[in-house]
């Protein structure tokens, strides 16, 4: 006779065994469509979940789910942050800067402006969504340049520019969050030091950490981690968020800038040897798989189909201005002003289409929807409809748009 405590362990590991074994089996059919694997994994999670098939209930509220966001999201930035080459960031850094910070808020405004004349809600409440909704998705385009030979300078600038929205985008969304719970305050100048100290902070950590991981697994006569690489990735990953939000920092900032220093230990005169970089990024892609199986499996099952119903049409309106004004808005006032780049008018097309969202808005969503505010369910709604809309509409044609705009080289 089990314990309870021991059949609710049990019960969880047949829960992950399914996701794993529908995920890989939606991963293998995604390759065949050529379709990102994340539209797979949410349309399963909607299949095997409460609203159909009842095989999979982890509620949004529950430790578990709320481990696997931030587990994920965390792991997800830190390889953004490794695939991000500091070369290309000092090219094009203006146009990285802007589109990190400025474009994020551009997005923001946008979507909170639609939403708040379209569905009604107060204006923070919807200003809390574009937050959300604002950065963009490593985790889908950084499989896709992968395969696809995408000109070089337009696929770092792309990846590099996603993973430093994901930090940004949490940042403002924790500062939103905070000012709605009224854990901060409301001011320009309070947000404005919340926001720094969120970055400044989560940057110092990062680099910090990020830089005696690299040590310890670089060629030298003190890397004494060497033979433990994935391990030592583990404990970066962990540390770096967990300490950031110790000290009131960006977690989220911290494990994208450690995954920079690891990621680029040659710039900081440390040598990585090419067994132990290779198994730190097959490591962290391997990782980075599974979460992503887990996120997008559960977002799908956690989906209410009375609240989409409810609020269908108004998040398809919303999407397609996410998608057609915001984004392009976003590109040509960050992209514009940066007149050193010389940005050609087929790349601002690419930026502008290349926009998608998706792992951290999914995980953003969730931490804040698990909380009890108010229309939490509209949220929840609005960016599932996006998100699935960008991956599936945006991410399934950037190869073809690459080649139609003769970005793809030999």
């Amino acid at each position: 006779m089990h314990s309870h405590a021991v059949e609710f362990a049990q019960d969880l590991l047949t829960t992950l065994l399914l996701i794993f074994v529908v995920g890989t089996a939606g991963g293998k059919l995604a390759q065949r469509l050529h379709i990102p694997d994340v539209v797979v994994f949410v349309l399963i999670g909607m299949l095997l979940g409460p609203s159909a098939l009842h095989w999979i209930e982890i509620e949004r509220q529950s430790l578990i789910n709320q481990v696997i966001l931030l587990a994920g999201a965390s792991f997800i930035l830190f390889h953004g942050g490794m695939v991000t080459e500091l070369r290309v960031l000092g090219r094009v850094w203006p146009s990285i800067g802007l589109l990190s910070t400025a474009g994020v808020v551009v997005t923001a405004l946008v979507v909170a402006a639609a939403t708040h004349w379209m569905v009604h809600v107060p204006f923070l409440l919807a200003l809390l969504l574009g937050a959300i909704v604002a950065s963009t998705d490593p985790a889908s385009l950084v499989p896709i340049f992968g395969r696809f030979p995408i000109r070089p300078r337009v696929a770092q600038t792309v990846i590099s520019e996603s993973a430093f929205t994901d930090a940004t985008g949490a940042i403002l969304t924790t500062v939103v969050f905070g000012i709605l719970s009224h854990t901060t305050k409301a001011s320009a100048g309070s947000i404005l030091l919340e926001f720094l100290q969120l970055a400044v902070g989560g940057i110092v950590v990062g680099g910090v950490i990020g830089g005696v991981t690299a040590f310890l697994i670089s060629e030298n006569d003190r890397g004494l981690l060497r033979e433990f690489t994935p391990m030592a990735v583990v404990i970066s990953v962990l540390a770096s968020y967990l300490i950031a939000e110790h000290l009131h920092a960006s977690g989220f900032m911290s494990v994208f800038t450690a995954g920079l220093a690891v990621g680029n230990a040659k710039s900081f005169r440390l040598t990585i040897l090419p067994e132990q970089e290779r198994a730190a990024h097959e490591f962290i892609e391997a990782v980075g798989l599974k979460f992503r199986m887990l996120i997008f499996v559960l977002l799908g099952s956690q989906v209410d189909f009375g609240i989409l119903q409810k609020y269908g049409w108004q998040a398809v309106v919303l999407a397609i201005v996410f998608m057609f004004v915001a984004r392009p808005l976003t590109v040509m006032s960050s992209l514009l002003p940066d007149w050193r780049a010389k940005w050609q008018r087929n790349e601002l097309l690419f930026f502008c289409w290349t926009r998608e969202t998706g792992v951290v808005a999914a995980a953003l969503v969730g931490m804040v929807t698990s909380s009890d505010l108010p229309q939490a369910s509209f949220l929840s709604a609005a960016v599932f409809v996006m998100i699935l809309a960008t991956l599936l509409v945006q991410a399934s044609t950037t190869p073809t748009l690459a080649k139609r705009l003769h970005l793809l080289e030999e």
